[in-house]
């Protein structure tokens, strides 16, 4: 069993490219409204707001696109900082899994209550 908990990346290691989860989708996503028209918004409409850049990323089909160098700059500033593995989380989380799958599979009395017991939300 792995037990690390921390993990350092080295500064050679910070990602180049960030991962665009559209091309795997079965179908985009609907494009943003313009909040006065209500018409789709294309990258004229964004121009104002923000650098031909970043609208490049935000339109692009490409599953991944090239982080700038300045941004990569900024990241080195900055990163890499340690990620810390949730290990209670996945206890946790891995003992609800198990308890779910009991209470489908063996339904005592026990079981049964806290599975079709409504809970009602605290309106305070």
């Amino acid at each position: 069993m792995d037990r690390q908990v921390k993990y350092v990346l080295q500064e050679s290691d910070l990602p180049r490219q960030w991962y665009n989860i559209v091309p795997d989708l079965p179908a985009p996503p609907p494009p943003p409204l313009h909040p006065g028209t209500g018409q789709p918004i294309g990258p004229d409409d964004l121009a104002p707001l923000f650098p031909g850049a970043l609208i490049a990323q935000e339109v692009s089909g490409d599953s991944h696109v090239d982080i700038p160098d300045d941004v990569v700059d900024v990241y080195r500033l900055w990163r890499p900082t340690p990620l810390f593995r949730a290990r209670r989380l996945e206890r946790d989380l891995a003992s609800t899994r198990a308890a779910a799958r009991r209470a489908r599979t063996s339904p005592t009395p026990r079981c049964r209550r806290r599975t079709t017991t409504p809970r009602r939300a605290y309106a305070g």
